[in-house]
């Protein structure tokens, strides 16, 4: 129902009470006369037509100052909650505590299948790590801890005989 027909419909209750009808009879003969519309619309007896429950609620407020009334009218409007939006989970894994000494390709290996995909080899001497089957784990940072798989994993190598 537009605000505008609201504000119609409450002028003429205002009317009706001005003239001495009670808001409680107005509310009353309307609900009457909808009943009867609905009878007469079935073209049969009362005994044979369906049960017709009509609802209607009218609330009006009218403060009074003078001369001339004020009629206030209150719209509600009810809006459903929206739910925040939620973080998803971050994916986290224990680096493996017992790194150094292990091949650098087995520890590549075990690191990808907690699902780490960011990985940097720092070679102990300066050189370029290219295969990982030739060099020997010195150390894992953050070892034994709990890390994001997300995070970049810094394992430290060194190459045997060199």
């Amino acid at each position: 129902m537009s605000l505008h027909r609201l504000l119609m419909c409450a002028l003429q209750i205002t009317h009706h009470v001005n003239r001495g009808i009670s808001l409680k009879e107005y509310v009353l003969a309307l609900g009457i006369s909808g009943l009867a519309l609905a009878l007469a619309a079935c073209g049969g007896s009362p005994q044979a037509a369906p049960t017709v429950t009509t609802t209607q609620t009218v609330t009006a407020t009218q403060t009074v100052t003078a001369p001339a009334p004020t009629v206030t009218v209150m719209v509600t409007q009810t809006v459903a909650p929206v739910a925040a939006p939620v973080a998803p989970a971050v994916a986290t894994a224990v680096l493996p505590a017992d790194a150094a000494g292990q091949n650098a390709q087995a520890l590549s290996d075990e690191l990808e299948a907690l699902g780490y995909k960011h990985v940097v080899w720092n070679s102990d001497t300066g050189k370029s790590v290219f295969l990982l089957s030739n060099w020997t784990v010195t150390s894992l940072e953050k070892a034994g801890e709990s890390v994001p798989v997300s995070k970049t994993v810094v394992v430290h190598v060194t190459k045997p005989g060199q």
